[in-house]
């Protein structure tokens, strides 16, 4: 989808065209979805994610800025959000037993997609799992996501210098745990 098209579809979200905003979702979630599971290491959370994300999307319409790109400030949104639920959860990642995997797997609708996930998850999880919240989501977003420094300045509101700062111990961290296998 071209750029105009997008702001096309924005300009009538504003006037709250629900279909135009739907296209809108349809053309992103995929992104966003991405971004969050690669954060976040579980689908269903990354699912919730996507939902709360576009629920703030289409509240806060009105305050895009259309000489921003909409997609940075989506992943601002998102990444936010990815933030808040790494904080506030402080969860342990477990490996679930041999019987929980069997039994999502059964009552997965795509057995392959789901066995893929598992396995991405675990191992972006085991790699980026001593990282601080911030370290995990500048290291996302510029290795994972493929941003470039600038844009991750305005997604999350620090600087250049503190961004490559936490690239460089999140990257010091991955690689000590890659030389241990």
């Amino acid at each position: 989808m071209d750029q105009s098209t997008i702001t096309g579809l924005i300009a009538l979200s504003k006037r709250n065209d629900e279909k135009a905003f739907r296209k809108i979702v349809e053309y992103y979630q995929s992104m966003v979805y991405s971004l969050a599971f690669r954060i976040l290491c579980n689908e269903e959370d990354a699912k919730d994610l996507v939902q709360e994300t576009f629920i703030r999307v289409w509240q806060h319409l009105s305050s895009f800025d259309r000489n921003r790109k909409f997609s940075t400030w989506l992943y601002k949104i998102a990444t936010n959000l990815c933030l808040d639920k790494l904080k506030s959860s402080n969860r342990n990642f477990q490996n679930t037993s041999m019987d929980d995997t069997l039994t999502n797997f059964i009552n997965s609708e795509d057995i392959e997609q789901t066995i893929i996930n598992s396995e991405l998850a675990t191992i972006i999880h085991n790699l980026t799992n001593e990282l601080t919240p911030k370290q995990k989501i500048v290291f996302t977003l510029r290795h994972l996501e493929e941003l470039e420094v600038d844009e991750i300045v305005e997604i999350s509101g620090m600087s250049a210098d503190k961004i490559k700062s936490n690239l460089f111990l999140a990257r010091q961290t991955i690689r000590k745990k890659l030389e241990k296998y």
